[in-house]
This record gives structure tokens, C-alpha cells and sequence, in this order.
């Protein structure tokens, strides 16, 4: 699996490699939104290029909870997030999932914390500093958020998955065994404003490169240091 990591202005930057057909249909969004879009399709077909040598992007159909996906199946897996001034993508051989969050203070946190949080994690963060409790509750929804992406079924099954923090394993019927979480500081990667947590799912065993897109180039970067893992807890 490749994570790739970028600003949405360095990647809308490249955007004219698209066809025509991409920018009309992104036409109708506001500008943040055209340009998060079409640099995430940028960001899609240079490493479609680079990795698999397909020099154009292929027809992409979405599944019934909104996951998009190629159309043809001989075409990899891909996921792409953004949070505030950030964009990634993950692309591979099987169904992934891949989350950036920003830590920053959140409307109605509590009613949050009592929507998706088990009764044992929300035990553990009524120990915690306020601050702290901001910092752990944005990673495990960073948690959630790739787990429901690499199941494609949207944010309904959010409440489903139970974590546990101090085992760091979880629970969530709609991923095959085997999946992991891996969860870093996205900014100990990108030198950018705030402070980031990503989440990236992986297989066991299964290795992942990273690389950074600036003025117009995929780098290839060292891998981050992976602050926690997360297992599907076995049946």
C-alpha cells in the first residue's frame, strides 16, 4: 500500500493534467470544495501514473453508502481524505481506508462522546485532562472513520465500533480478520500548521510507503513513526 500526503493547494496546482470532463463536473462546488475535489482526481491519476502506469483516470462509480471506487475492477483501491489544508491518499490492492483530523476543539463533543464511545472508553476519558481527552477522542474517531471506509457502509455504522484503548484493539463486524489501524501524527511527516492525526488500515504484515506531492512530483519520504496499532479483535 502507498499513503500519499499534500496540500489541497499544492495538488489543485496540478490539477490541468485532468480531462476536461473532471473540472466540468466540479464546476457546480463552491471553490474549497472544487478544490479539495479536483486535487484529490490530481493526486489520483500522477499516482496511477507513477505506480501502475495508467495515464489517464478511469471511470469511478461510487458503491450504495457513497464509497467511490473504480469502475473496472483491474484498477487498484483507493481512499482519499482532507482535513482543513491537508489531503491523502491511499492506494492498493485491496479494500483501504484512510482518515486525516485535525485537533481542534469540536461542537457538542459531549454528545459525541456518548454517540460513538463504548461505556469503557468513555470511563477512561472522564480520567483525562480536557485537553488530553480532545487529543485521544480525535484519533479514535480517525479510528472510525478508516474503519467504516475500508467497509464502504458510512458513518451509520460508526456507533458499532467499540475500541479498546488500553488493549488497543477493536471491534466492528463489517471488516474482514485480519485488518489493523495504524494511527500517526500526521504532522511529524508535513511541516504544516496544527496538529494532525491519520489513521490508515492495513493487513497483517503488510507494509506501507509514504510520499509527499510537491510541485508536481511524488517524493517518496520516511515512514512516520506509528504511535498506535489496532487489531480486530479475534473471534
Amino acid at each position: 500500500m502507498k499513503i500519499i500526503l499534500s496540500t489541497i493547494e499544492d495538488a489543485y496546482a496540478q490539477s490541468h493534467i485532468l480531462k476536461k470532463e473532471w473540472h466540468d463536473f466540479a464546476s457546480s462546488f463552491s471553490m474549497n470544495r472544487q478544490k479539495s475535489f479536483l486535487g484529490g482526481r490530481t493526486l489520483l491519476q500522477e499516482s496511477l501514473s507513477l505506480f501502475y502506469g495508467v495515464d489517464y483516470l478511469p471511470k469511478i462509480t461510487t458503491l450504495s453508502h457513497g464509497k467511490p471506487v473504480f469502475f473496472e475492477s483491474r484498477y487498484p483501491f483507493f481512499n482519499i481524505s482532507h482535513s482543513s489544508k491537508l489531503i491523502c491518499l491511499a492506494v492498493g490492492d485491496h479494500d483501504l481506508g484512510l482518515d486525516v483530523e485535525y485537533i481542534k476543539p469540536r461542537r457538542n463533543i459531549e454528545g459525541l462522546k456518548k454517540r460513538i464511545l463504548s461505556d469503557e472508553e468513555f470511563e477512561y476519558f472522564e480520567s483525562l485532562s480536557e485537553s488530553d481527552q480532545l487529543t485521544l477522542f480525535t484519533s479514535l474517531w480517525t479510528l472510525r472513520e478508516c474503519l467504516i471506509k475500508v467497509s464502504g457502509r458510512g458513518l451509520v455504522d460508526i456507533s458499532s465500533i467499540v475500541a479498546d484503548i488500553e488493549k488497543r484493539t477493536f471491534d466492528y463486524f463489517s471488516v474482514p480478520e485480519g485488518t489493523g489501524v495504524n494511527i500517526i501524527r500526521l504532522d511529524s511527516v508535513l511541516n504544516h500548521d496544527g496538529a494532525a492525526f491519520m489513521s490508515y488500515s492495513s493487513k497483517a504484515g503488510e507494509e506501507c510507503d509514504f510520499y509527499i506531492f510537491r510541485d508536481g512530483q511524488i517524493l517518496k519520504t520516511d515512514s512516520p513513526e506509528i504511535l498506535y496499532r489496532y487489531a480486530k479483535v479475534s473471534v
